[in-house]
């Protein structure tokens, strides 16, 4: 018989399917089957760029991850759109296994991944259509897949015999929303021409028979095939050169206890050539792995030849996740002046104090700069309760502080006295200061000075005893 739309049980509606619709974007694709169409994008970036994801075991990140949209106007409604919902969820993480298995390793191909497709109408599966639409994203972008994957959807619905049987099951392929609504199964099946790579099934009845799932899977490899030859009908493969909006990267690697000269003091190294060499991004892994992005390949090629030169001496600060830590760098400089005010770039912030580094270090981050410790009883005149909110409410990243000297071979440095000096609750020297006990010992003075009570007179201590024994009588 036909299907409510006129199909036959093993037909798969028209598909019209285009890559690189959009001109700016690093890949995309536009797949319209039947009256179901996504609009799906690919973004390459560089290690920075993974996926960071908050777990009860902690944190964790992903290279490659797809999003899903299915606003209500997909579905002609209108309606508040917000966080994605369990359904976009899942649809999301339906596709993104879909895909998932064909994608080159990071070795090889050293990008975060991420796909998003946008579902525009929606009338039967929309997750194997965003599989269909991820792929030839993918392949528009110029990412090296192992082999080109779609998606179907198939259904079941049960003939006039009455349950579940081999004989009442009929499968039709590329279910329609109706189908899926009225039906009695909704079988979702996406892989390549080899093998399945993620499924997903939905009864609405006690169960099935091995036959009834042998008879959907081999109906399932038919459409998947027919879906694949018309996505080769739109690219046949993934593109051999990436776009010129995609940021190259360079990869390498250094010993583990060079890391912390790559880096640098407080960062200052690794942000000078990022800045120098005009890169997008930086990424030291604990390992001693490096990579580089930026959209200049010869200045990545410049980069990669100055870190390696940089560290041809042997580590300046120590390794980062265990090896043998090389003896930390000393300041080399003038010696600061007793009493002499300087104005400092705060490098720490504690309860007890603040540190500050009151001399620079050497440019190329070499030897690091001169720093101190301000006491928290030196931050202000008055007492300081909260070092670190104290701090943020100065809404400063320097201080101005006067050295006091060398207390045990560690610099002291003061923000009080800077303020003495000008003025500020009294001068170094001496001056008013607050007596936090004048008041006490005022009142204890003004109770001193009180006479004391006067004494009674005889006769009124006899005209009181008087007064208490005609009570008694009563």
């Amino acid at each position: 018989g036909k299907r409510c739309d006129g199909r036959e049980l093993n037909q798969v509606r028209h598909i019209d399917s285009e890559a690189g619709i959009l001109p700016r974007v690093h890949g995309s694709a536009l797949f319209t089957r039947g009256e179901t169409q996504s609009i799906a994008t690919a973004t390459l970036g560089d290690s920075g760029m993974k996926q960071k994801i908050d777990s009860i075991d902690g944190g964790d990140t992903k290279r490659f991850y797809l999003q899903y949209s299915f606003p209500p106007s997909c579905v002609g409604e209108t309606g508040r759109t917000g966080a994605p919902g369990r359904r976009e969820v899942g649809h999301g993480n339906l596709a993104e296994r879909a895909l998932a298995p064909i994608l080159p390793s990071e070795e090889s191909f050293p990008y975060s991944i991420r796909v998003e497709s946008l579902i525009t109408e929606s009338h039967g599966s929309s997750s194997m259509a965003s599989v269909c639409g991820g792929c030839l994203a993918l392949m528009d972008a110029g990412v090296p897949i192992k082999a080109p994957v779609a998606g179907i959807a198939m259904g079941m619905l049960l003939g006039d015999k009455g349950g579940v049987s081999d004989d009442n099951a009929v499968i039709v392929s590329d279910i329609l929303g109706t189908e899926d609504a009225l039906g009695s199964m909704d079988f979702k099946v996406a892989g390549d021409r080899q093998g399945i790579t993620t499924f997903q099934l939905d009864i609405k009845c006690e169960g099935l028979t091995v036959e009834t799932m042998s008879k959907a899977l081999q109906q399932a490899k038919e459409g998947r095939l027919h879906i694949l030859d018309k996505l080769g009908e739109a690219l046949e493969e993934p593109r051999s050169t990436l776009p010129d909006t995609v940021p190259k990267i360079g990869q390498f690697q250094i010993k583990e206890e060079s890391i912390g000269k790559v880096i640098g003091p407080g960062g200052k190294q690794i942000r000078a050539i990022i800045e120098d060499f005009g890169l997008t991004n930086m990424d030291v892994a604990e390992d001693g792995t490096i990579q580089l992005s930026g959209m200049n390949a010869t200045k990545l090629d410049m980069a990669e030849s100055f870190v390696k030169d940089l560290v041809a001496g042997g580590g300046g600060g120590g390794g980062v996740g265990g090896g043998r830590r090389s003896a930390r760098a000393e300041y080399v400089g003038p010696e600061p002046e007793i009493g002499k005010v300087y104005n400092g770039k705060i490098t720490g912030i504690h309860d007890f104090g603040v540190f500050v580094e009151i001399l620079p270090g050497a440019e190329d981050g070499s030897t690091p700069g001169l720093e101190g410790l301000c006491h928290v009883s030196e931050l202000h005149v008055e007492r300081v309760r909260n070092c670190p909110g104290f701090v943020a409410s100065l809404n400063t990243e320097e201080l101005e502080v006067k050295y006091l000297g060398k207390n045990k071979g560690k610099l002291q440095l003061s923000r009080k006295a800077v303020l003495q000096d000008r003025g500020v609750g009294g001068s170094s020297g001496g001056g008013r200061k607050k007596n936090y006990g004048a008041g006490k010992q005022k009142r204890r003075e003004n109770q001193s000075s009180n006479p004391p009570p006067s004494k009674m007179s005889d006769d009124e201590v006899d005209a009181i005893a008087k007064a208490l024994e005609e009570v008694k009588d009563l």
